[in-house]
């Protein structure tokens, strides 16, 4: 592969604190952001300016994800409970206490939620939010779910340095080990390939056999501080790490090779720590940090 730009093509601000989640939108170039303010804002990639103020909760947006054919967001918070929007109408329309501590990731199952909280369990529940099911998976924060259909596999990564696989359908416990020295705070499989993808609080990033995850295959120090999210592009040419070390960086998906490392010296990122990425196409993503704004990137084959 020959070398790789990545350009900054917006910048967006308007949240009062930090931004700790990104979820795509109903629309092409369309994304919501979710942060300390318990603003969530919808915003257009393709336009500048400010975002559209969906709705406001009473606590900080740690994760969100949309359903029900893009008519409503579900939105989970630093105090455990689960937000149910209609975004048509732009109202609550439903709250409940779905974890005693904050909800940090939501994952759609088949047809169903599963959602990963800061008390260890991980809950199951159908599209209205009744509960199907739940599972004690951690004595500590459950900070990242991902969802492999082919493999019907789910995977949890943990606050207790573990990352633990389940059988999709039943939530069974498949296997667990000792992933990380420090808390695992994203997990996401290749596109591809039977791997899962971890980084955390350790700054390793790390990726495993799915059939064989006793020992990574992939071990590298690739930040200076936690590693906060991994996410693959749509084409499955790439992925991106975000960091607190404030940097951003672009790998190869089938060699693991860094392209690039974006930053606040050479591309005008971000000042503080990049919390979530998010793909909204084969060559644009987004990210979200501290600095209580959302950046908008593109990649393309540098001259």
């Amino acid at each position: 592969m020959g070398k790789i730009q990545v350009t900054k093509t917006a910048h967006y601000s308007g949240h009062k604190g930090s931004i700790f989640s990104l979820t795509k939108g109903r629309f092409p170039h369309t994304f919501f952001s979710g942060a300390d303010d318990g603003l969530v804002v919808e915003w257009n990639a393709e336009k500048q300016g400010d975002g559209v103020v969906l709705v406001q909760v009473n606590r900080p947006v740690y994760s969100m994800l949309l359903i029900n054919n893009s008519t409503q967001l579900i939105c989970g918070t630093a105090s455990g409970n689960l937000h149910l929007i209609d975004l048509v109408t732009k109202k609550e329309i439903r709250n409940i206490e779905a974890h005693t501590l904050g909800v940090f990731d939501i994952c759609l199952l088949n047809q169903s939620l599963v959602t990963g909280g800061g008390d260890g369990w991980i809950c199951e529940w159908d599209l209205s939010l009744n509960l199907i099911r739940k599972h004690k998976c951690s004595d500590k924060s459950v900070r990242s779910i991902a969802y492999n259909p082919l493999l019907k596999q789910m995977a949890a990564g943990s606050s207790d340095h573990c990352i633990r696989l389940f059988d999709a359908g039943t939530l069974a416990l498949k296997g667990e080990w000792k992933a990380h020295t420090n808390s695992v705070f994203t997990v996401v499989y290749h596109p591809t390939l039977p791997l899962l993808y971890s980084g955390g609080r350790d700054a390793l990033l790390k990726n495993w056999d799915v059939h064989d995850p006793q020992k990574p295959e992939l071990d590298i120090p690739a930040h200076t501080l936690h590693i906060n999210q991994i996410a693959f592009s749509p084409n499955q040419n790439w992925y991106v790490t975000v960091s607190m070390d404030k940097t951003i960086k672009l790998w190869d998906a089938t060699t693991n090779e860094l392209l690039k490392v974006v930053d606040k010296a050479r591309n005008d990122g971000h000042m503080t720590s990049v919390n979530k990425v998010l793909w909204l196409s084969a060559t644009e993503f987004v990210t979200c940090s501290d600095d209580k704004t959302v950046m908008a990137w593109e990649v393309s084959e540098a001259d």
